[in-house]
């Protein structure tokens, strides 16, 4: 799976462990790995994407994408959050919008051309241009 993840180079990727369902054909397997192995290897798959997501995410600086702007951020009263094309709703990492021109009222449900100006490990920053 890390060879794959590597490999894919995914622009996003979520994972979950394991957890033993009936009716899934691991169910009945008779030596399952303990959680705490299952937990580090979710994090080490993780850790890979980090790497992978962090170099995409920084190759985006500069660019400039319509965005839907959502409303204010649960982060913080100083931020907006919107979406690109790029982004799943509830799924991807945030982009929030940390710089307004003066005069201008954003209003959710709207698009705004903008510019990614910071970038984080999954998440990234812009300004309404």
């Amino acid at each position: 799976m890390c060879d794959f993840v590597r490999a894919a180079d995914f622009d996003w990727l979520g994972s979950f462990a394991y957890s033993d369902q009936e009716g899934a054909t691991a169910f009945s397997l008779d030596e399952k790995l303990s959680l705490r192995e299952i937990e580090r290897r979710r994090k080490h798959l993780m850790q890979i994407q980090k790497g992978i997501s962090k170099r995409k995410k920084k190759a985006l600086r500069g660019k400039e994408f319509d965005v839907l702007l959502e409303g204010p951020s649960e982060e913080s009263d100083m931020l907006l959050e919107g979406r690109t094309a790029m982004h799943a709703p509830e799924i991807d990492g945030k982009l929030y919008i940390a710089d307004v021109p003066e005069g201008l009222e954003p209003l959710p449900g709207e698009f705004y051309r903008s510019q990614i100006t910071e970038t984080h490990d999954y998440d990234v920053v812009a300004k309404i241009v």
